[in-house]
């Protein structure tokens, strides 16, 4: 393994990125059960795996992160 870097969205440790040489494509490694569809995958740049990650990461959610509940009053 040339090297590796771990991936934290929000605070979360959800994975690992790697490639073997400076030649070769980055892989992805899921430790989240948000990115588990990613596992195993092959991206060209460390920056296009953080990228995927984080967005499949937070599709995840059942509400956005800052949401506001809106709430109706009745008369």
């Amino acid at each position: 393994m040339f090297e590796s870097s771990v991936i934290e969205i929000d605070g979360i440790f959800v994975g690992i990125v790697f490639h073997d040489s400076p030649d070769e494509p980055y892989k992805f490694r899921a430790m989240h059960e948000r990115v588990t569809q990613m596992d195993g995958d092959i991206l060209p740049t460390f920056e296009a795996a953080v990228a995927r990650a984080r967005t499949r990461f937070r599709m995840g959610r059942c509400k956005p992160a800052r949401a506001m509940e809106t709430t109706r009053l009745r008369a």
